[in-house]
């Protein structure tokens, strides 16, 4: 029986605590870096990054530049993305919805 533990529920509330701050503290400071980090402004990214970026593969991204389909750069046989340039092609193809073409049709007539 000495062996035995006898548990405070508090006890291990408090603990549970004390993990889940230390967790969103962790959490807290890997945004600030991811924040504060070069590749997110305008900073290049490489095929394998752009790939990951926007979860196509290399295949598919290379098949796009060939096509000249999305902005991208390129120096020697090297292929580089700019992250502000893919999010600004993304947002190029945004869709209206049904709502706002309803809206644009009764503004003409």
């Amino acid at each position: 029986m000495a062996n035995e533990k006898t548990c405070n529920p508090f006890e291990e509330i408090h603990n549970q605590l004390n993990r889940i701050e230390d967790l969103l503290s962790n959490i807290n400071q890997r945004l600030i870096q991811i924040e504060s980090s070069p590749s997110t402004g305008d900073a290049f990214m490489d095929v394998n990054e752009a790939s990951n970026f926007l979860g196509d593969a290399k295949a598919t991204l290379y098949g796009r530049t060939s096509k000249n389909e999305i902005p991208f750069y390129k120096r020697g046989k090297k292929v580089y993305f700019k992250r502000s340039d893919l999010i600004k092609w993304i947002e190029e193809g945004r869709v209206k919805t049904s709502e706002e073409i309803r809206k644009e049709l009764k503004k003409r007539y």
